[in-house]
C-alpha cells in the first residue's frame, strides 16, 4: 500500500501554477476594465468641456455680432479645437432669450467595452451647454 502523504501530494501537483494562471487572467481582465473606464471618464469630461468652450464661443459672437451663422462656426471650430473625434449634434438658440444650447457626442474607442453589447451605451460620450449672451 501507498504511503497517503504521497497520493495527497500527487493530487494537489500543478495546483500553484494553476492558481497563479488564474490570478494573472484575472489582472488582465481588472487592468483592461480599468483602461476602458479611464478611457470613458476622460471621453466624457473632454465632450464635456468642448460643449461648455462651444456654447460660450456661440453666445459670444451671437451676442457681439447677432450672427447666426457666424455663432453655428464658433461653435464648430471650438469644438473641433478641444476634441477632434468629437462632433456637433445639435445646435439651438432661443429667439426669445438668445440662449444657445450646443449638444457635442463622441464615440469612444474602449478596448471592451464597444464589443460587449450591454456595456456599448457607455462607449458613447454626449454633453449639453447652455450659455447667455453678456450683458
Amino acid at each position: 500500500m501507498r504511503d497517503p502523504r504521497a497520493r495527497r501530494m500527487r493530487q494537489e501537483c500543478g495546483l500553484v501554477g494553476k492558481i497563479i494562471v488564474i490570478w494573472l487572467a484575472l489582472l488582465v481582465v481588472l487592468g483592461l476594465a480599468a483602461f476602458d473606464t479611464a478611457q470613458i471618464l476622460l471621453a466624457r469630461y473632454k465632450v464635456a468641456d468642448a460643449a461648455q468652450e462651444a456654447s460660450f464661443q456661440a453666445a459670444n459672437i451671437l451676442h457681439n455680432n447677432g450672427d447666426r451663422k457666424g455663432a453655428l462656426d464658433a461653435a464648430l471650430a471650438a469644438v473641433a479645437d478641444k476634441d477632434e473625434g468629437a462632433r456637433v449634434t445639435q445646435f439651438t438658440i432661443d429667439p426669445q432669450t438668445q440662449q444657445v444650447t450646443v449638444t457635442v457626442t463622441k464615440k469612444v474607442s474602449t478596448l471592451i467595452a464597444g464589443r460587449i453589447g450591454f456595456l456599448q451605451g457607455f462607449t458613447k460620450a454626449t454633453s449639453s451647454d447652455t450659455s447667455e449672451p453678456g450683458p
